[in-house]
């Protein structure tokens, strides 16, 4: 054999050698999930929590030995609270070959990006996001919705608080104004006529107030509230919108004037900032309550109350680090079945897929790929024990009760 021929079988030999390793190191290293959040901005405090469910699902399953034997790697990307900023990180994410998106954390950035997931090649699960036609006329096959709907979860609170207060003869209520925020005031609306319907009595449920989430003064909006014929309100501005809502509320006695006040999901978020001066019949839609007895008896919401108190310090989570920490979960469980981070296997290992959460088993649709599992309608206020505010009551949900049909690229009518 000629020097030039060895020469150039041992280069082809070494180059093969080189390129297995690589393909071989590819394989081993971390498996990047893109994680899109508001860490910025009015939606911050809610960002920092669903963070912190996220990266506690990541170190639970890192600690077994992480996925498809690879360990999980999160690259966090801030939506500003905003559609813009979610898709720019979507589109920056993608571009960069990360194809597996925990995102879409509620519905103004979740029905900014489903749209694009086909485009993007990306496979996204949403921990929040309310609004119908995601999983309606909006279906998007990448897309996944691993939360209750606008129907489950504002008829629910809806139908509740009117059995609970039938006392309370006219509601009124103030949302966002966007698509989501008329979701709401439709369905809670429906919720609770249908509740007084069945107890043979009538109710009343005054025109929405409409509110941006991207302001700081709802003077205007108060002073409206104030001066309606009502003893309820339910609030569906969510974060520090509602907080700042409720605080303000306070210092012209809205908090005396309502004798039953209903939230879209930021309680424990309210229970930190106001503290002792909650309003006195503050009932939320809850996504997980730690320490009570129907949470206690699942393996998983002690590991996550745990996990979470070791990160932060804190004994006292909201309720979404559930959200987000059930998404994650949902997705490593999609990406373990399938066997593979390709997007199409992915996705149709969603489809139909039961995996355990916090707060016991949760499936996925396959028909329109709404997740349905275990939630709380939830009293939040003042206790006596430390640190003297908290969840004092709740009530199951159970989403599957009373979630409506699938009806993918068809509006849904109730």
């Amino acid at each position: 054999m000629s020097l030039s021929r060895r020469s150039i079988i041992q280069g082809a030999a070494a180059a093969a050698a080189v390129g297995a390793t690589g393909i071989a190191r590819a394989q081993s290293g971390p498996l990047r999930v893109g994680l899109i959040l508001p860490m910025s901005g009015i939606g911050a405090e809610a960002g920092a929590a669903w963070h912190a469910g996220v990266k506690v699902a990541v170190e639970q399953w890192n600690a077994a030995g992480g996925l498809l034997g690879r360990p999980i790697e999160l690259v966090v990307r801030d939506d500003k609270f905003t559609s813009a900023g979610a898709v720019a990180a979507a589109r920056e994410l993608a571009g960069s070959g990360v194809n597996l998106l925990i995102g879409g954390s509620q519905s103004p950035m979740a029905l900014a990006t489903a749209p694009i997931l086909p485009e993007l090649k990306a496979v996204m699960v949403a921990p929040c996001p309310t609004v119908m036609s995601l999983t309606h006329e909006g279906f998007q096959p990448n897309f996944f919705r691993l939360s209750w709907n606008a129907f489950i979860a504002f008829a629910g609170v809806g139908n509740l608080l009117t059995n609970k207060f039938s006392e309370v003869q006219t509601w009124s209520l103030i949302v966002p104004d966007s698509e989501n925020g008329r979701d709401m005031a439709r369905y809670f609306t429906l919720g609770a006529q249908r509740a007084a319907q069945q107890a043979g009595r009538q109710i009343k449920v005054l025109e929405p107030v409409f509110a941006s989430l991207n302001k700081a003064d709802y003077r205007v909006e108060i002073n409206s509230l104030m001066n309606a014929p009502s003893q309820g309100l339910f609030v569906g501005l969510t974060a520090a919108p509602c907080i700042s809502l409720l605080q303000q509320g306070r210092a012209v006695g809205m908090d005396k004037k309502f004798k039953v006040i209903g939230d879209a999901g930021t309680e424990m978020l309210i229970a930190k900032a106001m503290q002792k001066s909650l309003p006195p019949n503050l009932w939320s839609i809850s996504f997980w309550v730690p320490g009570i007895e129907s949470s206690n008896r699942y393996p998983l919401s002690r590991a996550l109350h745990e996990g979470y108190a070791k990160l932060t310090g804190d004994r006292n989570p909201a309720g979404i680090v559930h959200s987000s920490h059930r998404a994650a979960l949902g997705l490593f469980n999609g990406v373990k079945k399938a066997g593979s981070t390709d997007t199409a296997a992915v996705i149709a290992a969603l489809e139909g897929l039961t995996y355990d959460t916090a707060m016991g088993p949760y499936h996925i649709r396959k028909e329109d790929h709404q997740g349905l599992g275990t939630a709380y309608i939830a009293k939040v206020g003042v206790k006596d024990e430390a640190p003297g505010y908290g969840i004092t009551d709740a009530v199951v949900l159970n989403e599957a009760d009373v979630a409506e049909p699938p009806t993918p690229g068809k509006k849904f009518e109730a």
